[in-house]
């Protein structure tokens, strides 16, 4: 057994949020446990990103990948794991980072890592937040501690890169939401588990709960439908993918109807549309995002 103390590779996507960025990455500089290397993937270069990952000299060895199309997340993190298999050892970790959540602390990567080494070797990932799948109803139900189908991209998770090397990387056709659900399924259906630690959290984990009413960033809203829907169809769930596409997809734009017009007539059509594209697989970028704080991720 070698006595070598694994390795960890950060990849990072970002698109058009250079404050968050630089934010993200002061907080990384900050960790107790150093990232080996960190793959900054910029799915819409620019000079002034460009400055700030030249300027953050304490967060890692950087290998900045100036991305000629938007890839999305599941894209960009895609080819951010690429490249960290390219140098990394079988017993490193690749930790997944958001441009706009910086760790919450000083110690998470050294916390985390802790935990991963000495994981069952059949533990391919862990995180501080993740759920399990409700084939029956399409819904998530969230994991606080143990076993769980998938681990959120926003919440840390760190993947083994023996792992990755059976498997694959993201599933980059999906662009943008519930990619890091298929990449769970995926590891799951391989032989994998995945757990979730307790007691972090990612900075926007406490946000607002759930609502009736439309939101604005109705891009988002689009590819998530229409993701779930993709892969409740290819994992055979059908019937699940059709109640999904009437409750969520339909009936909720509908009851908003008398209290927004025009917003939730513009958010049936397009869910129509995510509906349509889940069904089918036309994945990809379909509908642009609307540069908004969150988009392109």
């Amino acid at each position: 057994m070698s006595d070598r103390t694994p390795g960890i590779h950060g990849v990072l996507v970002t698109y058009q949020r250079p404050v968050e960025l630089a934010e993200t990455l002061e907080a990384v500089g900050r960790q107790s446990r150093r990232l080996d290397t960190l793959v900054v993937v910029d799915n819409s270069p620019t000079d002034e990103i460009k400055a700030v990952v030249a300027a953050a000299t304490a967060a890692a060895r950087i290998d900045y990948v100036a991305n000629d199309h938007n890839a999305g997340a599941a894209g960009g993190i895609a080819l951010g794991m690429q490249r960290c298999l390219a140098h990394a050892a079988d017993d490193d970790w690749i930790f997944l980072l958001d441009d706009d959540d910086p760790p919450p602390d000083d110690d998470v990567i050294a916390d985390h890592l802790r935990v991963a080494i000495t994981a069952a070797p059949k533990v391919a990932g862990i995180g501080a937040g993740g759920a399990w799948l409700d084939w029956k109803r399409g819904r998530l139900n969230p994991v606080h501690s143990g076993s769980a189908d998938y681990l959120k991209s926003g919440w840390f998770p760190l993947y083994r890169v023996s792992a990755v090397r059976v498997v694959g990387v993201f599933h980059a056709p999906l662009f943008f939401g519930f990619d890091d659900l298929e990449y769970g399924l995926r590891l799951r259906a391989s032989g994998w588990h995945l757990l979730v630690v307790p007691g972090r959290s990612a900075s926007r984990a406490n946000g607002s709960k759930p609502s009736l009413r439309v939101g604005p960033v109705e891009w988002r809203r689009y590819y998530s439908l229409r993701n779930l829907i993709h892969l409740l169809r290819t994992h055979g769930r059908s019937g699940v993918a059709a109640r999904v596409a009437l409750i969520s997809g339909l009936a909720k734009p509908l009851l908003n109807l008398p209290l927004s017009p025009r917003s939730a007539s513009r958010q049936f059509a397009l869910n129509g549309r995510a509906i349509h594209d889940g069904w089918t697989g036309r994945l990809g970028l379909r509908v642009a995002p609307d540069g908004g704080r969150r988009a392109g991720k």
